[in-house]
């Protein structure tokens, strides 16, 4: 049998039991949690805020409020519920459809007559649910209360089933149920406790519950019935209900999405209007608004995971699953059949791409993931949940398979390590690895390393005057000498970016004394250079000058693109401020500039000057900015560094004056200078907030 015939046979064989094997992840739920975190990769994608329904309101009960009324009324949380009234009176006069209290009231009012006044203005003032909690531990609970509950919703059985339609409800033994005389005045009851999936995110809500045989409402959804009685909505979202009855939420983007005030503001717009004033909340924010009425302040947070934030307000989830109801916005889940024949379909045209083209088995494999996940963003996009990890593992091992079948018929191999690494290290760092594998992290790793940045100075202007073929010869010759260097130190280099060099020490291969070794071969770069110095001019017809940025700090690195075309990098904030440092250079003056994390274990070899703090672009926080000494190149400021060292103490005391007439002595030292022009700067725009911090704007 021909080779050809061989790899056709073996794929089809191959090809079943990858469809066998998507079949049984997908039908058993093994990577259930791994397939939700991807669902919610997709979602954060495609959030969209401003496709809200803005007239869906919350009012916050925070801190601020509580602590308002605290301080100037002397009314304490738990606050009388005759608190609420000028609430729902106002939300009554600016014409809102109804509101909905995410609260529990089950205890009665230790304010006499308290109780009654809010029942009453409940009960007269607009559409108002309020919120029960079922439970699912068995509670005793006093049987008046649970009967009236049973009485209250069996009048409204009607509707509640109307909504229901034909969706499960999950059931409960029991529920918390509101004070009784809420019970007669409220409109409707709703459900406020909502069950998260397996791995404790809340992606998915239930219309209604069962306390017993007694029918309840969630909360957003009491209040669409309450608002819109005889809807037919319960049969235009049963479809897109999946197991258990629960639908899947869209959820529009992260906390305060929805429009939210304080109740302080909305009371106190009650009292304006009562006073002829103007309210601080125009009534027409509130016209027609559906409003939710929860808490956010320290101690009565009630936050819950979604895919979208860690923590989300339970009110704003309630509001966002209302949003979906109006508007029958849920996502739907692709059908487990519908989804085996796609993937079925998938692996057939993954098995015959991979027999087409044999030498371009990364390209395939990457080309496979991004093929599937763009189809899950895709059908994300249509509103469906199309399963990401079963047919991704599935066409990974499919492939695995062919590449096994094509190494056994062809006999093609591959050296993945001396590849991937041959232009980042030396060979005798590459031995190291092929020798012990396990002292490299393919993939990436989270790793602490020093990351050098440097950059010539001017070299647009060198690059604009030379000729294309000298400046080739100019860059090769200027990076050859300043990576020989970086290499012997143990470094790697990261990359080339014109003129600049990008590197790092304690990666692949752990360097104990990293933050040293950066330090030390980013003076031997200026020594070498200032070597170079009359060959450049000779030659080149230029003067060099290099700035260098040095930070240690935690990064992730390790290859990153595709198995034919990638870089073997880092990424992480520590990487960006060696490159801001590499700036900053500019503002001093100085050659080589140093984080305080680096001087820290840089030792003391060599002689240090403090420049002082600054704020670079980009981070809140100043960085402390150290510059190493060398005596060949700075042998006049290590000869006064005592003088600089006062100077830049009492400037940074605030006697800039003295400091100013000390710095003005070291005629020849840019970095004094730089403190010269910024003293007499502060001084001809007349700051009074003085901070000794160099607040930076510029990269």
């Amino acid at each position: 049998m021909s080779a050809a015939r061989q790899l056709q046979r073996g794929v089809f064989f191959i090809w079943l039991s990858a469809a066998l094997l998507a079949w049984l992840l997908l039908s058993s739920g093994l990577l259930a949690d791994i397939e939700s975190k991807t669902w919610d990769m997709r979602q954060q994608a495609l959030v969209r805020p401003e496709a809200h329904d803005p007239k869906i309101k919350i009012i916050m009960v925070d801190q601020s409020s509580i602590d308002h009324y605290a301080r100037t009324e002397q009314i304490y949380w738990p606050w009388p519920r005759s608190l609420y009234n000028p609430v729902l009176l106002y939300l009554a006069r600016a014409g809102a459809r109804g509101v909905a209290f995410d609260m529990l009231f089950t205890e009665s009012s230790t304010h006499v007559g308290d109780d009654k006044e809010f029942a009453d203005v409940v009960a007269s003032s607009l559409p108002v649910v309020s919120a029960v909690s079922a439970r699912r531990d068995s509670v005793d609970g006093d049987p008046a209360t649970e009967e009236l509950f049973r009485s209250s919703q069996e009048r409204r059985r009607g509707e509640i089933e109307r909504l229901l339609a034909s969706l499960a409800s999950p059931r409960f033994p029991s529920a918390t149920l509101p004070i009784p005389m809420l019970i007669e005045a409220s409109p409707a009851l709703g459900n406020v406790s909502a069950e998260a999936d397996a791995d404790k995110i809340f992606r998915h809500a239930a219309l209604g519950a069962r306390v017993g045989e007694t029918p309840v409402l969630s909360l957003p959804a009491a209040l669409y019935a309450l608002v819109h009685p005889g809807s037919g909505k319960g049969e235009e979202v049963a479809p897109l209900a999946g197991e258990g009855g629960k639908l899947l939420v869209r959820f529009f983007g992260p906390e305060a999405t929805y429009d939210t005030y304080s109740i302080a503001a909305v009371i106190n717009s009650w009292l304006k209007l009562g006073e002829g004033k103007r309210p601080d909340i125009p009534l027409e924010v509130f016209k027609d608004a559906y409003v939710f009425v929860g808490t956010n302040a320290p101690g009565l947070l009630d936050l819950r995971p979604v895919p979208v934030a860690g923590n989300y307000p339970g009110v704003e989830l309630n509001a966002t699953v209302l949003d979906n109801l109006l508007h029958t916005s849920f996502y739907r889940e692709v059908p487990p059949a519908a989804a085996l024949a796609l993937t079925a379909l998938f692996l057939g045209l993954v098995a015959l791409v991979s027999l087409r083209a044999t030498r371009y088995q990364a390209a395939i494999i990457l080309g496979a993931v991004l093929a599937w996940a763009g189809a899950s963003f895709a059908f994300a996009a249509q509103g469906w949940w199309l399963p990401v990890v079963a047919p991704l593992l599935s066409s990974l091992y499919l492939l695995l398979l062919v590449f096994l079948l094509q190494y056994r018929v062809e006999g093609r191999q591959h050296r993945f390590i001396k590849a991937a690494f041959q232009h980042y290290v030396t060979p005798e760092v590459i031995n190291q690895i092929v020798k012990d594998p396990s002292s490299l992290a393919l993939g990436g790793e989270r790793r602490e390393l020093t990351i050098f940045f440097s950059d010539i100075a001017g070299f647009t202007s060198i690059s604009e005057r030379m000729e294309p073929a000298k400046l080739v010869a100019f860059l090769n010759t200027f990076l050859s000498e300043m990576t020989d260097i970086l290499l012997a130190s143990g470094g790697t280099i990261d990359k080339y970016e014109g003129d600049a060099i990008i590197a790092f020490w304690n990666a692949p291969l752990q360097v104990h004394d990293h933050e040293k070794r950066a330090v030390n071969a980013a003076i031997q770069c200026q020594l070498r250079l200032r070597e170079l110095g009359q060959m450049f001019q000779r030659d080149f017809g230029v003067s060099l000058r290099m700035r260098i940025g040095i930070h240690t700090g935690p990064v992730t690195v390790g290859n990153f693109g595709s198995s034919t075309r990638f870089n073997y990098t880092v990424i992480g904030d520590a990487a960006n401020l060696a490159s801001r440092l590499e700036g900053v250079n500019k503002v001093f003056g100085t050659n080589v500039l140093v984080s305080g994390s680096t001087r820290r274990r840089a030792g003391d070899e060599l002689a240090w000057r403090t420049v002082g703090q600054a704020r670079v672009v980009g981070r809140q926080e100043p960085v402390q900015l150290f510059e190493p000494l060398h005596p060949r190149l700075d042998g006049a400021i290590l000869s006064r560094l005592g003088e600089f060292d006062r100077a830049r103490q009492l400037f940074e005391a605030g006697n800039v004056v003295e400091a100013g007439e000390l710095f003005a002595t070291f005629a020849d030292d840019p970095v004094s200078r730089a403190y010269c022009a910024r003293i007499a700067s502060s001084k001809q725009l007349g700051e009074t907030g003085f901070s000794p911090v160099w607040n930076l704007t510029e990269k």
